[in-house]
């Protein structure tokens, strides 16, 4: 598939800008953590995951220190098997402990609550200790789930719309008093004004829980970990969110292996970027090999008509479904069913606004597009 897409691109059919390859690494290997030795969730790795990588190893010390962390390493470097690790550590620990994991939107929010309970059937623990709470979840069941769950995850905006305007109730009152720690993952999204809102949430959470707390003098402070793509200031960005100091683990101590790689800008004259991409997309679906694509579009209309022509075209040349749009809008179960089968590789290609940009494991995926340069990182 990359043969035929490099020969392509270098061909006269496309006008490239530039190309460049990033050559494969392969993995760097750390033991777990002395601490987790005697713990639940340490037999559990060692079970499973006997050796770490150095990266997941090296956060994972740096949190029994008692440490805030921000990884900011390459995706799919296993930086949630070390929150949700540690995460569970802590729980299993500190028995009264809770705590919250902020995605930044629901449709993640929902995805990753299901891994959150995997692992911890996995761990034989029951389903009931991870909640969620966001906007499809009635308020009635919002007082349940603080009750009886020990990680709740949340979008922001639910947390500072109902759980903050609640400080007063009883069952806000004990889960805050108990909050141990706060989990940010896609800590990059948190910019601009949706980043400014939440400084002011955490800083407004970190307020409330000290004044429950006032009287408890051996009170420990809340411990921050992050997770977030590669960027240039995770510390500064970390810091500017909660006021608090972040160590940092980056792409620098990243043990994750890494396949090849190869990214081209294409130009397209003005207009007729969808027909380049088209074009790409035909190449990728007639390809030989395994995998398929994924291409981001900042319209809606145009993500329809796009994955239109594509399965029009592959249905030509197979019988069944091969590329579905995806975009904001859509029923639950429909987006449920379409992420469905791109984790299964049923289908070889879909075409999404940013909808489906973040923290989605998609591992049979092979190229991405983006139609014209994004607008942020």
């Amino acid at each position: 598939m990359y043969d035929a897409l490099r020969a392509a691109l270098h061909g006269n059919d496309f006008s490239l800008i530039e190309s460049f390859e990033l050559p494969p690494t392969p993995p760097q290997y750390s033991p777990p953590p002395v601490f987790l030795n005697d713990s639940h969730v340490g037999r559990h790795l060692a079970q499973h995951q006997p050796h770490l990588w150095s990266h997941q190893a090296r956060a994972l010390t740096a949190l029994d220190r008692d440490e805030n962390i921000v990884l900011s390493t390459g995706t799919a470097s296993g930086k949630t098997l070390v929150f949700q690790a540690f995460a569970f550590h802590q729980v299993l620990t500190v028995p009264s402990s809770r705590l919250i994991v902020f995605y930044p939107l629901k449709a993640l929010a929902a995805d990753q609550v299901q891994r959150w309970r995997q692992f911890a059937q996995s761990l034989g623990l029951e389903r009931d200790m991870i909640g969620r709470i966001d906007g499809s979840v009635p308020s009635p069941e919002r007082d349940d789930i603080l009750r009886r769950a020990r990680i709740v995850v949340m979008t922001p905006d639910v947390c500072q719309a109902w759980l903050m305007a609640r400080l007063s109730m009883p069952a806000v009152r004990r889960f805050l008093s108990t909050l141990a720690m706060l989990v940010l993952d896609e800590a990059h999204t948190l910019d601009g004004v949706f980043g400014s809102n939440f400084a002011f949430l955490v800083r407004r959470l970190l307020v409330a829980r000290s004044h429950l707390l006032r009287d408890d003098a051996g009170a420990r402070p809340i411990q921050f970990v992050a997770a977030t793509a590669t960027i240039s200031n995770p510390q500064e960005h970390l810091q500017q969110l909660t006021g608090q100091t972040f160590s940092v683990v980056d792409e620098h101590a990243d043990g994750a292996p890494r396949h090849e790689r190869f990214v081209a800008h294409v130009a397209s004259d003005e207009g007729q970027e969808t027909l380049v991409a088209e074009e790409l997309q035909r190449l990728v679906l007639r390809a030989e090999g395994n995998g398929g694509f994924i291409t981001f579009y900042d319209s809606r209309k145009g993500v329809e008509q796009l994955a239109l022509r594509a399965a029009a075209d592959e249905h030509a040349l197979a019988d069944d479904p091969a590329v579905l749009p995806y975009r904001a809008g859509y029923q639950a179960e429909d987006r449920q069913q379409i992420e469905a089968q791109l984790k299964s590789g049923q289908l070889r290609g879909v075409v999404s606004t940013s909808a489906l940009e973040l923290g989605i494991d998609l591992p049979h995926l092979r190229v991405g597009f983006n139609i014209r340069v994004p607008e942020t990182r």
